[in-house]
């Protein structure tokens, strides 16, 4: 909030990857003498650099895994129908378009809820992320609603800067801080009322903002708890495959690929393929 500089751009796969991504940068300038261009902030535009995989690949591996599903017929039905979905309290995967390029979902590769619901946090970390209750999620709001929630008044696309919420309340100290937070969006609010923020809009990934403005008409509230679509221990899914296999493995309500619904409801043996937080510690060598 306070520094040397008018303006600040992080790179959002600022980790192993982003290391590989400027070594890349530093042999085309260096030593093949190619020269920089200054870029405009954020010339990326989205970090939605990976694989997608289009309807007519999604129904190929639903039919042949023979697994039962909806045909959504066009965006409109498909956003309405996430939307209600996550107003009524499900927990969905949300599998659409080019995967994202470092270590966030930003709306391609994840798992959504209503930020609202104080059991939210617990919910999906004991029974989807397989992981302490205690953990913050990250909200992913409408880009001009933002100032609504955050004290926030810069964009923030990658899900890389933290704010306070607004009308926090937090009491207590240490852990007990955890059982008496107060807060308009207490899913995506930490134990020091702050959040990690993502804003959406239609310029990078106009499907996913379509979608938080859906949830707003439902529900009044243009925010959703975005989360990886993982479990613990594993990297977060990539194909529909891996999709599907997480889904099954967890307690996720519904998964939606492109224009492709699959409820928990419709599958006949649907508890039966879920992991125990025993299972999943064995699986991947967890403590």
């Amino acid at each position: 909030r306070e520094g040397p500089f008018e303006r600040l751009w992080i790179q959002p796969a600022a980790g192993d990857a982003g290391g590989a991504l400027g070594a890349a940068l530093m042999a085309w300038h260096d030593y093949l003498g190619r020269e920089r261009t200054p870029a405009t902030p954020d010339a990326m535009q989205g970090a939605y650099l990976g694989p997608a995989f289009s309807d007519d690949a999604i129904a190929a591996f639903l039919e042949r895994e023979g697994i039962p599903h909806e045909h959504l017929p066009d965006e409109d039905a498909l956003v309405r129908r996430t939307a209600g979905l996550l107003a009524a309290g499900k927990v969905v995967g949300w599998f659409q378009g080019r995967m994202e390029f470092g270590p966030r979902a930003l709306g391609s590769r994840s798992i959504l809820a209503d930020p609202r619901g104080r059991d939210v946090q617990r919910t999906v970390n004991l029974k989807i992320k397989f992981r302490e209750s205690f953990r913050p999620f990250a909200p992913s709001v409408l880009a001009d609603r933002a100032v609504d929630f955050f004290d926030l008044d810069v964009p923030s696309p990658y899900m890389l800067l933290v704010a306070p919420v607004k009308g926090a309340r937090i009491e207590g100290e240490g852990l007990e801080r955890l059982r008496h937070i107060d807060a308009p969006l207490p899913a995506v609010t930490h134990v020091d009322g702050s959040a990690r923020i993502q804003t959406v809009d239609d310029a990078t990934n106009p499907r996913y903002a379509r979608l938080l403005r859906a949830f707003e008409a439902e529900t009044g509230c243009p925010v959703l708890v975005n989360t990886s679509f993982n479990v613990r221990g594993e990297p977060i899914v990539c194909t529909p495959e891996d999709a599907y296999r997480c889904f099954r493995r967890t307690h996720m309500d519904a998964l939606v690929m492109g224009n492709y619904l699959v409820t928990r409801t419709m599958l006949p043996d649907a508890e039966a393929a879920v992991w125990t937080p025993e299972e999943v510690a064995a699986a991947y060598g967890l403590d």
